[in-house]
């Protein structure tokens, strides 16, 4: 039996179950003052006054900081993820609290420091802040109607032929639209920081992805060395994106924690989580096709609304829908181009899928439209338009590549999968989807000028110590937002060892003890991570062995004192330098949704939903499951019930679960999951990522079943996502509904 193939349980699983663990909110050190956000009630406004006089008066209040003030000891916040020209993007400055002018419900225009929460939030209510409005732009369809240049940060495109050409000589063209709506994350734990100065040393416990990055931030924000900021990351109540670098929330906590020299905590509310958002896009979409089902071209102009500009990373996710068409397909003539826009809504924080869910979305529909107009099953279509075994390694347009994978294979095992699990079921609709997800992406702490563009993704470090009582210790830069990806890295070392991994205790989230690296992003903590733990464990194992060490089952017995080493990996490079930075591997994977749809409510049904997934070598497949249970459930969520939305002020209209309806359990049936493993041939360990692979793919199956049970009642095709009552009820024929 191999080491892998015991199914072992997270290691955190009890903890979080029995309350156990310790989250940032836990943490209450002696003198704690508490901060509340003063936000703005205006969309587009002039600021002509914030008067804090009135919170100041409220007992129990230490501290109120304005733009003004803030501006005297905050640099402008830098970009991350590397500058906006990396990206063709255009650069902002941008402040932690606005001074002169105001670009959304919501923006942060003060904070406060008070001995409670309750008087902290108290006071946040009584600073009084004079508007001037201005012209708001809130929906992406009024631009189309009056593109203003002005509102364009970034323009992206993924060109490979002749696609017009094609489309004035193809016999056949579809002409249509699509657009997905603007979601959340909505992790249960929302963001919290708390900061702590002594006067030449900052200390911060954050829910955060990424302690490295955050450090660099704040040393730049806050003129600090690096040296003299500690961020420890507790236990993390899920993340999928929302707790990366960027919000303005993280210098202004550190700031109040050293003008007031006192320990300062700061827990965001659900009302202000459900602010931030991402996905929303836009699709004017041309394909021509053969008789018998080839795609032979595809024109897309999409117009993605990222909210506000900021410097966090989620605006890039536009960059990389686009770069991802045509996802899995062989299509000869392809011409993508995006506009990205500014809009006066929160601006996009990272989601988990980070852009690739869009063009996923956007090729499945192409295929069942193609199909249709055909007469060619969707499976058959597919199969014709899929790359095949050979065709890998593929240089994608964009200059991605699709490193490794069989994709007939893993269709043809998900159909197999589904027709023997569901034989018999009577659903209104079937639908089918495949995916491939870039993953393993990531950048290296700091700042990143344009002519620095790596060709590949950013290093992994691990530590590793034989501790005095025959333990081992590992000590890594990649964190765990609440996946258990330390499970699978004790399990590497303790397999390189040849002990048992409760003998291996992992150290994660500091960055006094750990190496650096990118933390928790872009599926890369084990198949990234976890070579460098194993190096080191390599290293450790041939060092033990020369010393004739003896292993046991309690540990390590040695004479020789505390052993350590250090290793980094890095993915292999492309030998071919026509491929773009920065993801080392695809994952993939086949999907099939079953649904009903009652045709009185409009309300759908998911009865069923099939995966099987290609992650490369499975590590830990429990971890691997629970990763794709999620990600389908997200996926889900997005094709059925969850949006952001926000009224004709720009206020937003989800302060709670109430309003955001993200599935519960009794929602969503039981998965029915398989694996079918390609190793990747650029990681050591044969390991691609598993963390964001499910998102798109549930999303468009379901929406594919959806207007497969539509279409039998003859209503009009699906175009858009989510599928919400009213969304269906608009699609079916009024005899129908």
């Amino acid at each position: 039996m191999s080491a892998t193939s015991v199914r072992l349980l997270k290691r955190d699983a009890f903890a979080f179950a029995g309350g156990s663990a310790l989250f940032v909110d836990d943490i209450r050190p002696d003198g704690l003052l508490h901060m509340a956000v003063v936000r703005s009630t205006r969309a587009h406004a002039r600021v002509l006054r914030v008067d804090t006089a009135p919170a100041k008066a409220i007992p129990g209040v230490v501290r109120v900081l304005e733009g003004r003030e803030a501006s005297l000891h905050l640099r402008p916040l830098p970009y991350q993820f590397g500058e906006p020209e990396l990206i063709g993007g255009r650069r902002a400055v941008l402040e932690a609290l606005p001074i002169e002018e105001i670009r959304y419900v919501g923006e942060p225009v003060a904070v406060v420091a008070a001995e409670s929460r309750r008087a902290a939030r108290a006071a946040a209510a009584a600073v009084v802040v004079d508007y001037d409005d201005l012209p708001a732009l809130l929906d992406a369809r009024v631009f189309l109607a009056d593109p203003d240049p002005r509102h364009v940060i970034a323009e992206n495109e993924t060109v490979s032929g002749d696609a017009d050409q094609v489309l004035r000589a193809a016999e056949h063209v579809i002409r249509t639209e699509f657009s997905l709506g603007r979601s959340s994350t909505a992790p249960i734990e929302p963001r919290g920081y708390l900061a702590d100065w002594d006067g030449s040393r900052l200390t911060v416990h954050a829910a955060h992805q990424q302690p490295f990055q955050l450090r660099a931030e704040l040393a730049e924000v806050l003129a600090l060395p690096v040296g003299s900021i500690r961020v420890v990351v507790p236990n993390v109540g899920g993340a999928f994106g929302l707790k990366m670098t960027g919000p303005v929330e993280e210098p202004l906590v550190c700031l109040l924690a050293m003008l007031c020299g006192r320990p300062v905590k700061w827990i965001e509310t659900r009302a202000e989580c459900f602010l931030g958002g991402g996905r929303e896009q836009l699709h004017d979409v041309e394909v021509a096709h053969t008789a018998n089902g080839r795609i032979l071209a595809l024109r897309d102009r999409i117009v993605i609304p990222v909210g506000a500009e900021a410097v966090q990373p989620g605006w890039r996710q536009a960059f990389v829908s686009v770069a991802a068409f045509p996802t899995a397909y062989r299509v000869p003539h392809l011409d993508v181009r995006s506009r990205v826009v500014a809009t006066n809504l929160p601006p996009w924080h990272s989601c988990r899928g980070f852009g690739k869910e869009a063009p996923v979305f956007v090729m499945e529909r192409i295929m069942d439209m193609v199909a249709r107009r055909t007469g060619i099953t969707p499976a058959e279509v597919r199969r014709c338009n899929l790359l095949r075994p050979d065709d890998l390694p593929h240089r994608m347009a964009s200059g991605y590549r699709v490193d490794s994978g069989n994709l007939p294979a893993v269709l043809d095992q998900v159909l197999e999968l589904d027709v023997g699990a569901n034989d018999g079921m009577e659903a209104d609709g079937v639908g089918l989807a495949v995916e491939v997800t870039p993953e393993g992406g990531g950048h290296a702490a700091g700042r990143r000028e344009p002519g620095d563009a790596p060709t590949v993704a950013a290093p992994e470090a691990a530590a590793i110590r034989l501790r005095p009582d025959g333990t081992v210790e590992v000590r890594t830069g990649v964190t765990n937002p609440g996946g258990g990806n330390d499970t699978a890295l004790a399990r590497l070392a303790a397999g390189e060892l040849g002990i048992a991994p409760a003998q291996v205790h992992v150290v994660q989230g500091d960055t006094d003890l750990c190496p650096p690296g990118t933390g928790n992003a872009s599926s890369r903590g084990v198949a990234v991570g976890g070579p460098a733990v194993v190096l080191a464990a390599r290293a450790l194992a041939t060092t033990l062995d020369s010393l004739g060490v003896e292993k046991i089952d309690a540990g390590i017995w040695t004479r020789h004192g505390p052993l350590e080493h250090v290793r980094e990996y890095q993915p292999d490079p492309p030998a071919d330098l026509a491929y773009r930075y920065s993801y080392p591997y695809f994952s993939s994977g086949a999907y099939v949704a079953r649904v009903d749809v009652d045709r009185a409510t409009g309300r759908v049904r998911l009865r069923s939903l099939t995966a099987v997934h290609d992650c490369g070598r499975v590590i830990e497949p429990v971890l691997v499951e629970g990763q794709l249970q999620g990600a389908m459930a997200m996926g889900a969520g997005l094709a059925l019930s969850e949006e952001s939305r926000f009224d004709e002020r720009g206020v937003p209209q989800a302060s709670s679960f109430k309003e955001y309806l993200a599935p519960r359990a009794n929602d969503l049936p039981d998965f029915l999951i398989g694996h079918h493993e390609t190793p990747a041939p650029h990681t050591l360990l044969g390991a691609k990522g598993a963390g964001e692979a499910g998102v798109g793919g549930a999303l468009a199956a379901i929406a594919n079943a959806v207007d497969d049970a539509l279409s039998r009642q003859g209503g009009r095709e699906v175009i858009t996502a989510p599928l919400d009552p009213p969304a269906v009820l608009a699609l079916l024929p009024e005899e129908a509904s």
